[in-house]
């Protein structure tokens, strides 16, 4: 029997030929990867629990069950943009799942929070305790006690090889303890509503008699790489395939050999365990679009890595990120108000939606807006709703609002009949973005 590696960073010498392979392949034809794909993930995925009302579901009639795993092993695949948190593809993305060292995710939020909120700081010294230094797992293996590290190195230590000795040192500098750490980011999870995740550890290794396993799933890391994403400048180290520790002591090789193989990837994290499996969460930007792919339980280190490509690969070339509207754009209707005074609402903000390609030219935008009403109306007041829809589906919605004050009378809005109502509807003609 072989015995399957126990820590981050195994395998590099293979994967990397495997990742390139796959390069080579896609750059030759798409049809290859839409094959690959149709064969790990062709028709009957599993429905999404309730839990994914926190994120936005694709539910076109064309892609809402378009395809299955047939079998493949891998525990759960989620596909999802970046912005909006529209689920493009979903395969058991609620099913409860360790996260191994996707745990220093959250770990790197709560250290940038800390940052940000100026109680440490990046070049701040940190003393590299006992504890830190004889942690097990993927490390770095070259920190002792005693020795001093700036908080910045052992942050994109953590995030690029995975190390778990600069993970726990990065706990003990921002909040004292491994243990009020974890503390925080469980408050950190339930504030970010990721209702079904718990952590007992910094840096997510197995279950020991001191802690119990980490828990999450598809939908939750999703949301927490959307935080990182937008929240943090953590892609700028997660983006590196290689980066220098402690100015050339030692090169950081990212675990994540999508970075520097597949066009736009620039984060996020990767986790192994014996109990987990290959674990990754994924994110790539093309144009104007940015994806994130969660793929839990792969059978093996190159299968996470080959897996999520195929997932982004076929969202980028399937979907269009569409904006529909400005915030401030005038809307093509008019409100009389009072008797003497006409009113062009504007959008109170941007709308985009994300849409299959071959709708994107089709979005119809209904304007429902009274015709008029009594004034005064003040800046920013609502006066009627805009609705985004792709056929049946309602994509977004947003106020149509007044752009500035308009009329002397109290502001008493008529009533909404068929005769006061400004019944517009608009078909956009939108091309599809070319890649």
């Amino acid at each position: 029997m072989v015995a399957r590696p126990v820590a981050e960073g195994v395998q590099r010498r293979t994967d990397n030929a495997a990742i390139r392979g796959w390069t080579a392949a896609t750059s030759c034809t798409k049809l290859l990867v839409l094959v690959l794909v149709a064969v790990l993930i062709a028709p009957g995925a599993a429905r999404a629990t309730s839990h994914r009302a926190r994120h936005r579901r694709h539910a076109t009639r064309h892609h809402r069950s378009h395809y299955s795993t047939h079998g493949a092993p891998y525990h759960a695949l989620l596909l999802e943009e970046a912005d909006t948190g529209k689920i493009l593809y979903d395969y058991n993305g609620g099913i409860q799942w360790p996260p191994a060292s996707m745990a220093k995710m959250m770990l790197l939020l709560v250290a940038e929070e800390a940052i940000q909120s100026g109680r440490v700081h990046l070049n701040d010294p940190v003393t590299i305790s006992a504890n830190a230094a004889v942690t097990g797992g993927s490390r770095l293996g070259l920190l002792r006690a005693g020795e001093v590290v700036p908080l910045g190195e052992l942050m994109k230590a953590a995030l690029i090889r995975s190390a778990n000795d600069a993970a726990v040192a990065v706990a003990e500098k921002v909040c004292g303890s491994t243990e009020r750490c974890v503390a925080l980011m469980n408050e950190q999870a339930k504030a970010l509503g990721m209702t079904h995740t718990v952590y007992h550890t910094v840096e997510g290794l197995p279950p020991r008699p001191l802690h119990d396993v980490d828990t999450t799933n598809a939908y939750d890391l999703a949301t927490l790489a959307r935080a990182l994403i937008h929240r943090t400048n953590l892609l700028q180290w997660s983006g590196m395939e290689t980066a220098s520790f402690e100015d050339g002591l030692v090169m950081l090789h990212n675990t994540n050999h999508l970075v520097g193989h597949f066009e736009g990837c620039d984060g996020l994290k990767t986790g192994f365990t014996i109990r987990a499996g290959f674990n990754l969460t994924a994110t790539a930007e093309r144009g104007n679009m940015r994806l994130i792919a969660v793929v839990l339980g792969a059978p093996n280190n190159s299968a996470r890595f080959a897996q999520a490509a195929r997932l982004m690969e076929w969202g980028f070339d399937n979907f269009a990120k569409v904006t529909v509207l400005k915030r401030g754009e005038l809307l093509p209707v008019q409100v009389r108000v009072g008797t003497d005074e006409v009113m062009q609402p504007v959008a109170q903000n941007t709308v985009t939606v994300i849409v299959p390609k071959k709708d994107a030219a089709s979005i119809k935008i209904d304007y429902a807006v009274p015709a008029s009403q009594y004034g005064p109306l003040v800046s920013d007041q609502t006066v009627g709703h805009v609705i985004v829809r792709d056929g049946g589906e309602v994509l977004a919605e947003c106020n149509a609002v007044c752009p500035f004050p308009v009329g002397q009378r109290p502001a008493v809005l008529n009533a909404m009949n068929g005769s006061d109502l400004n019944a517009h509807s608009a078909t956009m003609q939108v091309e599809a973005p070319a890649r």
